[in-house]
């Protein structure tokens, strides 16, 4: 009997884009017709999610922290341009005295909320303000249209040009002890720094970058417990003694009712009558498995908030070096993209620029536009990264560099520092060897 391929070939046939196709394959399968208007609807159950899983379990709290350490690291360096030497350092030390302590607030909310909001005002006394906003202390129930081609959006104001005019801040975030509700107030877009990854074109609010584990997180944690409580019954060990006259198999014990409960002594050794059994329960069968399948929830964990399997995980067991370097390579050039767009495109850069604008207004530097322009210029300097191979490193490095490959300022950028203040330490080094070494020629 010829077997019938034609049969098969009907049911393996593939034709057109799969992808927009239907059938029993894509039966329950989410779609996303509308990204904007979803992404507006799942962010603050996202959100609310995100936070307890990050004060509740240890994977939430590793991503959201080894993700901080990433963008923000020891800190961000100012590096302004100006002309004058003491200007240049007067400006770098006050600007970072005001972004530091702003700086992992604000990444821990962009990780864990999906966006941070920054208030720049005047205070009373004259001087610049900064204030971290909670996501939700900006209104996300407010959304109207206002004529003429404005509208709010989530508490966003645009204009007819698509263009973010204004900010509608609550007076007190949401559930804050003593806060009551009042009608929010309009911010100008200018006085708020609005940072966060849009995931589709025109989104207006951001989405926690938990998102796409949230469910796995939750479950993975719950199935964690469960496997902690299985252990604990597997230590545990109840015997079940078999016996057909109904002695007890000659053990003593005390007496329950109807049961006999016997403990089991060290070294002990019983004679059981004929026909007598006595068997053990196994509880903790099928855990090893069990372990194995845990960790491969991990990887997909790790893969859906951007991280490696041992950052998040700090298992470093199934490593070499190789692996370990290319994941490396892999997450940090992740991160210096974000790093560049999210903290100095959204953050640092607009900051900076608020801020000199402030100190020209309050009159303590010149106003004149082409004087404030030397005040403008500034470079950052992101955090550096830590050496995998400190030897092997340098000397390629080095090379690099004699080979005309990369500078040494792109090098020493590259390690968190600036190169103007790394030449000034080591002029600063070979002066006190100079005078050391005349100091004892001297004594000699």
């Amino acid at each position: 009997m010829a077997f019938p391929f034609n049969i098969l070939g009907k049911v393996f046939r593939r034709s057109g884009i799969e992808a927009g196709g239907g059938g029993r394959r894509w039966e329950g399968a989410s779609t996303l017709h509308a990204p904007q208007q979803q992404t507006l609807a799942a962010r603050g159950a996202a959100k609310a999610r995100a936070s307890a899983l990050y004060m509740n379990t240890a994977q939430g709290q590793r991503i959201v922290e080894a993700w901080v350490a990433a963008l923000v690291g020891k800190g961000w360096q100012a590096r302004p341009q100006h002309p004058d030497a003491e200007i240049r350092k007067e400006l770098s030390d006050s600007f970072e005295a005001l972004a530091r302590p702003l700086l992992i607030q604000l990444a821990r909310a962009l990780v864990r909320d999906g966006e941070s909001f920054v208030h720049l005002w005047i205070g009373s006394d004259g001087g610049f303000r900064v204030k971290l906003i909670a996501a939700d202390q900006v209104d996300p129930s407010l959304t109207r249209d206002l004529g003429n081609g404005g509208r709010i959006i989530s508490g966003v104001e645009f204009d007819a040009e698509d263009t973010v005019v204004a900010y509608h801040v609550l007076r007190d975030a949401p559930g804050t002890p003593f806060a009551t509700y009042n009608a929010p107030i309009r911010i100008l877009a200018r006085d708020v720094l609005h940072v966060f990854d849009p995931l589709f074109p025109g989104q207006v609010r951001g989405l926690s970058w938990l998102a796409p584990v949230l469910l796995k997180l939750r479950d993975r944690d719950e199935a964690s417990d469960a496997m902690l409580m299985q252990l604990k019954v597997a230590s545990l060990m109840t015997g079940f003694i078999r016996d057909i006259d109904g002695t007890a198999a000659g053990m003593d014990g005390q007496q329950d009712g109807s049961a006999l409960n016997v403990s089991l002594e060290p070294g002990a050794m019983r004679v059981l009558p004929t026909g007598a059994e006595v068997t053990f329960s196994q509880p903790g069968q099928g855990l090893q498995q069990a372990i194995e399948f845990l960790r491969s929830q991990d990887r997909d964990i790790a893969a859906g908030v951007g991280l490696t399997f041992e950052s998040l995980t700090g298992d470093l067991g199934e490593a070499n070096y190789s692996s370990a370097r290319v994941g490396l390579l892999e997450f940090r050039r992740r991160a210096e993209m974000l790093q560049r767009n999210l903290i100095e495109g959204m953050a640092l850069r607009p900051l900076w620029d608020r801020w000199i604008e402030a100190r020209a207004l309050a009159g303590e530097i010149p106003f004149d536009a082409a004087q404030l322009a030397d005040y403008r210029a500034v470079r950052f300097v992101p955090p550096g990264w830590q050496w995998v191979d400190p030897k092997n490193e340098v000397e390629a490095e080095v090379m690099a560099i004699e080979a005309g490959l990369k500078s040494r300022e792109e090098a020493v950028a590259g390690r968190g520092r600036d190169i103007e203040e790394l030449d000034a330490e080591r002029a600063r080094d070979r002066e006190i060897i100079r005078t050391n070494q005349q100091q004892n020629e001297s004594k000699a």
